[in-house]
């Protein structure tokens, strides 16, 4: 492990520190976010694989940033830095962790700076003002409305928010997943300041549901909610009409507006 780190700091320079955690290495880089915070990386030998992940830092908070993966631009972003650095992702612990691996030590260096750098790039990115103020508050409104409400129907251990239900599906988000006797209970969120962003966030809610019905996880979802904000003008619109009565259309998945949130407690009992 020794020649590795020092490895990786003649590959670049002297900035980088290190500090041990038990089996695992913490690599401290020069690379700041625009928050001004340096990037960590965690290198972890498991068996003949060399594994460089972030730790859970990202999904976690610990960079003081708000990640909107319901902002259609920002999620395309997203997406573009994951394939570009080739990251893969793990839920585990109730946090998602990007890393990546090799069983060769010569390319760890290499590693490492792709995910420093992937890293940088998403939380730097989560700064920039994608939405206008109205879409982000509009949002921001009734993710928390909607949120507060459902954990005051569960315990707190069997519920998680912006949730990732497993590794296959990392690009695959839910507003809530509430889980009981070893059952999935998925709630998305609709909602939009105009009828653009209400009609995107339709097609995601219904696409997140559709891949999830791919995967063998889905004999273990016993609810698929889709939520919907009737409070915003385009609940109302004539062209949002046609795209909310898709949702009605699926099979084995339940759409309520808010002012029907009551029957939650049924669904999710």
């Amino acid at each position: 492990m020794k020649s590795i780190i020092e490895d990786i700091i003649r590959s670049y320079n002297t900035l980088w520190k290190i500090k041990e955690r038990g089996n695992t290495i913490e690599i401290v880089t020069p690379i700041a976010t625009t928050n001004n915070l340096f990037v960590s990386v965690f290198l972890t030998i498991r068996g003949d694989e060399y594994v460089i992940t972030d730790g859970g830092w990202t999904d976690s908070g610990i960079y003081e940033c708000d990640i909107l993966f319901e902002d259609e631009y920002y999620y395309k972003l997203f997406q573009y830095y994951l394939d570009e650095y080739e990251i893969q992702s793990l839920e585990a612990k109730g946090k998602m962790f990007y890393y990546k691996k090799t069983t060769n030590p010569l390319i760890v260096p290499n590693l490492v700076y792709d995910l420093s750098n992937f890293i940088n790039a998403i939380i730097s990115a989560s700064f920039i003002q994608f939405q206008t103020n109205k879409e982000r508050e509009n949002i921001g409104r009734f993710k928390k409305q909607a949120n507060d409400f459902l954990k005051g129907l569960v315990e707190e251990k069997d519920i998680k928010t912006n949730y990732v239900i497993h590794e296959s599906l990392s690009g695959v988000r839910f507003n809530a997943v509430i889980t009981k006797h070893n059952r999935f209970t998925l709630v998305s969120y609709v909602t939009g300041s105009n009828d653009t962003n209400f009609i995107y966030s339709i097609g995601r809610s219904n696409l997140n549901f559709d891949l999830v019905e791919e995967k063998s996880i889905n004999s273990l979802v016993r609810q698929k909610i889709t939520l919907i904000d009737d409070s915003v003008p385009s609940y109302k619109s004539l062209k949002v009409a046609p795209f909310l009565g898709v949702i009605n259309t699926k099979k084995g998945r339940t759409s309520l507006t808010w002012k029907e949130k009551e029957k939650l407690v049924e669904l999710i009992d």
